[in-house]
This record gives structure tokens, sequence and C-alpha cells, in this order.
């Protein structure tokens, strides 16, 4: 008897089951609140495009004039400087060496100097010119004036040796805020070649500088706009720029300058080789807050406005 109702029991209690699994897992979670939207055009018509911060003078790339290995460091990144204060210094005993060779070239030129200077007033003073021949006394003459120009040559090599060493510290070329800081003591400083930004852009180098410097505020946005959408960009528009990851910080920019030449653009993928098969017309704002919360070398969504597309 029992066995009679046992399955059709079981069979019963199982499908409870499977219907309550199905119930329960047919129930959509509630969607997560999204704490920052994506940032919306404030503008009917707009023009999108990316722009990285950088200092209104413009990213400088410290170099160095000499391959020499560097000897001290004075700054740190987020210092700020004024024009002439000392960077990092190169070793200069090489430069040392020379200057105290030049000196005993200076003392040997001057004995020499003199040397020529007794044997013509010998011939000066002579009371018969005929007492000496006209070669001899022109030989003297121009050993004098040969005396003269080796002293003068011993000089000049002397002030370019020292030149060199007041070279080998590295000085702020502005005042502004120290960047970055890419060098150690004990490194050799490269000497790096100027870069063409007709080819790479600013912010995209194949090489790194020894320090990298711009003015402290305020801070410039360049933007790239897509090569499809350059004519649509009328200079002077009005332009905003959100803050990725967080909508709510949005500034409005003013309008500085076009770069009137189109590049290629730059991949923001962090690997500073890579391209994207499109060039870019960039643009440079200015953020009319000077106390924007953002930093350089940043990337911010920027909205510019534009007149409606119309095709033929």
């Amino acid at each position: 008897m029992l066995r009679k109702y046992l399955l059709p029991f079981v069979a019963v209690f199982g499908a409870i089951i499977g219907l309550m699994v199905v119930f329960w897992s047919g129930k959509k979670e509630p969607v997560a609140e999204v704490p920052f939207p994506p940032p919306v055009s404030p503008y009917s018509n707009a023009i999108f495009g990316e722009g990285i911060v950088e200092s209104s003078s413009e990213n400088i790339s410290i170099g160095s004039p000499f391959s020499e290995v560097i000897t001290d460091i004075y700054v740190i990144e987020g210092d700020s400087v004024k024009k002439g204060d000392p960077l990092f210094k190169l070793d200069t005993r090489l430069y040392e060496a020379q200057a105290e060779t030049a000196r005993r070239q200076i003392e040997l030129a001057f004995a020499n100097l003199e040397n020529y200077e007794n044997q013509f007033s010998f011939y000066e003073r002579l009371k018969d010119s005929k007492a000496v021949s006209e070669l001899q006394y022109e030989q003297s003459l121009y050993a004098l004036i040969q005396a003269e120009e080796q002293l003068k040559v011993a000089d000049a090599q002397l002030g370019e040796i020292e030149a060199n060493i007041e070279r080998s510290t590295i000085c702020a070329p502005i005042d502004g805020e120290i960047l970055q800081v890419n060098v150690h003591v004990g490194e050799i400083a490269p000497v790096i070649p100027p870069l063409s930004f007709q080819l790479i852009t600013p912010y995209s180098t194949t090489t790194y500088p020894l320090m990298l410097m711009g003015s402290k505020a305020p801070f410039n946005l360049r933007i790239d706009i897509d090569e499809e959408d350059s004519w649509r960009y009328q200079a002077g528009v009005a332009a905003t720029a959100f803050v990725r990851g967080n909508s709510h910080l949005n500034f409005k920019l003013r309008f500085l300058r076009i770069e009137p030449y189109i590049i290629p653009k730059a991949s923001f993928t962090g690997q500073t080789t890579e391209r994207l098969d499109t060039r870019v017309l960039q643009v440079m704002y200015r953020f009319e807050e000077a106390s924007a919360p953002v930093y350089g070398g940043q990337i911010l969504d920027v909205y510019l406005e534009a007149e409606k597309a119309v095709h033929p």
C-alpha cells in the first residue's frame, strides 16, 4: 500500500521543487543605480573630441647638453621652481681638469709674450737702426704679435671650458612646476634629439624627457577632432569638458587657437608607439576655472558646439 502512493508523492514533490527553482531563478535582480552616468552633450549639435591636459606654457622637456653622469638632483615631482633654479647637475671633473690645463696654457702664453716683448723692445731701443737687419726686426715684430694672439686663444679656451662647467648645471627655463623626474643620480643623461611635432604628438613621444615641467597655472586642453568632423568645427565655438568617471565635474573652456596641421591620432592605450588609422585636427582651449580638479596628462571628454550637418 505504501509503495502504491510513494511514487506519485515523490513525483509531485519533485514537480513542486522544479517549479520553485524556475520561479526563483526567473526573478530579475534590481539594476544597480549608476552613480555617475556618462556625459551628455550640453549642445543640440556638437562635435565630440578627446582632450589632454597640459601646461599653458606647453610641456617642456628638459634635456642635457652633454652625455654625462648625473651627480646631483635638486628637485622632485610637484616642486615649484623659479626661472634659473638648478634642476640637476652633471659630472664636471673632466671639464675642471681641462680648465686647469687651460690656466697653465695661459701662464705659458703670458711668459712667451713677455719674452717676445723684451726681444722687440731691444730692437726698438737701438739708436742705430742699421745695427740690425730689417728681416730680424720684422721677425721679432711678428713673433710678438703671434704671442699676443696665442694668449687671447688660451683665454678663449678657458672661457669655453668654464661655460661648459656652467652649462653642466641644468636650470629651469621658466617659472613652473616639475611634472616628471625620469633620471637618478649615477645615470648617464643622454642627449635627446629634438622631436618632430609634425610626425608625432607632444604627448606620445618615442623617447622620454629627463625632466618634464610646465607653468603651474592655468591649464590648457589640447583637443583632438577627427578629420571627418574637422570641417564642422568653427574657430572659437563654445566647448565643455567632462572629467572621466564623474560627469558631474564639467568645465567651460575658453578658445585659444587652432593648430592648422592635421596629424596622426595617438591611441590612448598607454603604448606610445601605437597609432590609430585616422588623423586629427588639434585645437587649444583653456580652463576658465583655474581651480579645476584636473592634472597634467589627464584625458577629458569634450563636446564642442557645432552647426547642424546639412547633407546635399
